[in-house]
């Protein structure tokens, strides 16, 4: 069932939901308040939730779930009884939803949670758990978002979490090391975010990938566990962590500040991992010279970036042959190349004016 710009819709079912319902797609309906109503006056209470949870779940199937577009949505006071064998639950753009239950509970059934675009959404879940069966978060631009839950509990299934731009979140909850199951952290263009929980990573053969975080400073323990690590653009971040260099496969730095501890880890051999690299001069672009930038980088090398320098000549590489992938941006006085590899397979050239003279078809070297 897809029910969409319906303005004038409050509550969309009056008791229960029909038992053959599988899946029901809300959006644009600008007036609703509530899933479900009873006609009982307090539909977001507790305790009519808990009056409530015998009479719908057993009658309802329900299992997939998506709200988009919704701006009086206030509640999901009926979510832990809508539906026992409700497995993915999407709420998007919902303005005034503020938590996604009152009481603490999701369905046990779930294995997939995505939640974005609800500005006035402080916590996932204030007090409670998630759901044993939970299989992927996904949290995506919740500026008021502060915690998820308060730590992780039994949440053996969870192999994914990603959370973007969710300025407000400071870390995640505590239990990250139980996670058995983990695979992928993303966490992205979260400003606040300072820290990783005490415990540090699982033992789960996990990728981390880390972009935009302002103020994070130091990674957690466990970090030789992880199978692969991606930084970009966290300008407080050390790369002199033991452990850090072998483990990282991407990294993206600004400023002469890590370009030098990148340096330091290269000249020590760590960088057996890394295979994408991108090099910014940012507000520091004046600062390199190019004996800075004439470096020897890891052979592992496959993708790599280099942009605003201003004042750069000439590239920063000579044998990788390995790269397929190599990007040039805002390099104004960059006039030649070095001899490029045969296993390059895409070359893009961005505002470099110099460079594209010199590689006119059939005139440029």
């Amino acid at each position: 069932m897809e029910i969409s710009y319906c303005d004038s819709l409050t509550t969309v079912f009056r008791g229960k939901l029909p038992p053959s319902l599988k899946r029901l797609k809300i959006y644009g309906c600008e007036k609703l308040e509530c899933l479900l109503d009873d006609n009982e006056e307090d539909t977001c209470s507790s305790s009519s939730m808990m009056h409530k949870e015998n009479v719908n779940a057993s009658t309802c199937h329900l299992e997939d779930l998506y709200i988009e577009g919704c701006p009086s949505l206030r509640c999901l006071p009926l979510i832990h009884q809508l539906s026992a064998s409700l497995t993915s639950l999407v709420i998007w753009n919902c303005s005034k939803l503020k938590t996604l239950s009152s009481t603490g509970h999701l369905p046990v059934a779930l294995k997939h949670l995505t939640v974005r675009e609800c500005s006035e959404l402080t916590a996932i879940l204030p007090k409670g758990q998630l759901p044993e069966a939970l299989e992927s978060l996904a949290i995506g631009f919740c500026q008021k978002l502060e915690s998820i839950v308060e730590k992780f509990h039994n949440n053996k299934a969870l192999c994914d979490i990603s959370i973007v731009g969710c300025q407000k979140l400071k870390s995640l909850p505590e239990g990250l090391e139980t996670l058995s199951s983990l695979r992928n952290i993303n966490i992205e263009r979260c400003q606040d975010f300072s820290s990783f929980p005490k415990g540090g990573f699982p033992d789960s053969n996990l990728r981390v990938h880390l972009e935009e975080c302002e103020k994070l400073e130091a990674l957690p323990s466990g970090i030789h566990t992880l199978s692969s690590l991606i930084i970009c653009d966290c300008p407080n971040m050390p790369l002199s962590e033991e452990g850090l260099a072998t483990k990282l496969a991407g990294l993206s730095i600004k400023g002469i500040k890590q370009y030098k501890a990148l340096m330091e880890l290269r000249v020590s051999n760590n960088l057996t991992s890394l295979i994408c690299l991108v090099i910014s001069g940012g507000p520091d672009g004046e600062s390199f010279q190019d004996e800075d930038l004439r470096i020897t980088l890891p052979r592992t090398l496959i993708a790599f970036e280099i942009q605003n320098f201003p004042n750069l000549k000439y590239l920063p590489f000579q044998d990788l042959p390995s790269l397929s992938h190599l990007s040039i941006k805002n390099c104004p006085e960059l006039t030649s190349l070095p001899i490029l590899p045969s296993s390059l397979l895409q070359f893009d050239i961005y505002d470099c004016p110099l460079l594209k003279e010199a590689c006119k078809r059939d005139k440029g070297k």
